[in-house]
């Protein structure tokens, strides 16, 4: 299945057909989790629970007794006592752990990363069905750790994004790289692959490229989607710069040369102040800055964009992360920055399908693209990716954006 992506989903067998309510149970620590879940976290559901109250009552005659084993002189007391706070204490583990166990009992389903399915809170659970969501950016012995829960699995998840991120090249040589999803995939195929067809966030230009160029044209826009523009949201006017879905910005030609940091990664600042004035042109037509995001495959880009972020108050909202940060999330509208411009037309680790792919489709509204197309399109993949904003979008040189 292509699905988007994060938790692990493993579900009970009882729940009601009678009923859309369905009893949810959230492991992990409370302080990682959203407010507006926190009803459901599983230690937040412990403290409601009937064990849990009778927990709290032993605990807190162990405080008494505490207190009176202090004050005891007598050795015999004393002993009595100690034993009786043991005996306790073993009491109150107990309680807390049928209280625990309570929980995910009657739960429906319970949600949990892939290291938490391992957690020795679900000793001894087992599951009808485990769904494991982003599975195509998950190392395949992390996903083990939660299919063993269960008798069946469904792995949702898009190998034509960003797979799992492996530090070692030894590692990644030996197979580490490829997921469980991946290698599904290429031995049963169709046999056992859904693909879904329907998207709800893009504008149908957006799409289009992405659909064509990777899914085989399968991929279609819902209505509620397909023609949504930047100036229908509230409060947005129509300008030169929220009426285009899809914007080329070109640097070609405007002595915006690459450059590399201390830590050998690549940036481009004529380029970087050219995104940071589109993202400024939108803000003036109306658009939230915390409805733009800057992505760029660099991290020493990512690094000089904030800095130019943070002289203007305006862009407070401005959101600026890595393509590989950004995979899973969405904006109104995106501001990719591809950085590369050299003499030598040199992509580096653009031409990766599965990179871009990942960036054009965090749009909703509208993707302006903002390169050097002399350096990128010697690549052809990104040449047609050019083509295609050239065909269907507007085009425009970095130099119009000079000194704004």
């Amino acid at each position: 299945m292509f699905l988007p992506p994060k938790q692990v989903f493993s579900v009970n067998c009882n729940i009601s057909t009678s009923s859309f309510r369905v009893k949810l149970v959230r492991l992990g620590h409370p302080a990682r989790l959203l407010p507006q879940v926190l009803e459901s976290a599983l230690d937040a559901q412990v403290l409601r629970g009937d064990n849990s109250a009778l927990a709290n009552d032993i605990r807190k005659e162990m405080k008494t007794l505490s207190g009176k084993l202090l004050k005891a002189k007598d050795k015999n007391t004393r002993r009595e006592i100690q034993k009786e706070l043991r005996a306790l204490s073993k009491e109150e583990r107990k309680r807390q752990q049928l209280a625990v166990t309570d929980v995910i009992k009657n739960a429906d389903v319970v949600l949990t990363t892939l290291t938490g399915a391992f957690s020795h809170k679900l000793d001894n659970t087992s599951f009808d069905l485990v769904i494991i969501d982003e599975a195509a950016q998950a190392l395949e012995i992390a996903c083990w750790m939660a299919l063993l829960k269960g008798s069946r699995c469904i792995l949702a998840g898009d190998h034509l994004q960003l797979p799992p991120t492996i530090q070692s090249v030894e590692a990644e040589n030996k197979g580490l790289g490829r997921t469980l999803f991946e290698r599904l995939a290429d031995l049963y195929g169709d046999e056992i692959m859904s693909m879904l067809t329907v998207q709800y966030r893009m504008h149908e230009l957006i799409m289009n490229w992405s659909s064509k160029e990777l899914y085989n044209s399968k991929i279609k826009a819902h209505p509620c989607v397909a023609a949504h523009m930047l100036y229908d949201l509230e409060d947005v006017e129509r300008s030169s710069s929220t009426e285009p879905t899809l914007l080329l910005i070109d640097i070609a030609g405007c002595d915006m040369e690459e450059k590399k940091d201390e830590e050998d990664s690549t940036l481009n600042e004529g380029e970087a102040e050219v995104a940071m004035a589109h993202a400024k042109r939108l803000v003036q037509s109306g658009v939230q800055a915390s409805d733009i995001g800057i992505i760029t495959p660099y991290a020493a880009q990512v690094v000089l964009l904030k800095m130019l972020k943070s002289n203007d108050d305006k862009l407070k909202g401005l959101e600026i992360s890595t393509v590989d940060g950004f995979q899973g999330r969405e904006k109104e509208a995106i501001i990719i920055s591809m950085v590369r411009s050299n003499s030598k037309k040199e992509v580096g680790f653009l031409s990766d399908r599965r990179r871009m792919n990942v960036a054009v489709t965090r749009a909703r509204r509208q993707c302006c693209l903002v390169c050097d197309t002399d350096t990128v399109t010697s690549n052809g993949f990104l040449k047609r990716l050019v083509e295609y904003f050239e065909e269907h979008g507007e085009y425009l040189s970095g130099s119009e954006y000079l000194n704004v």
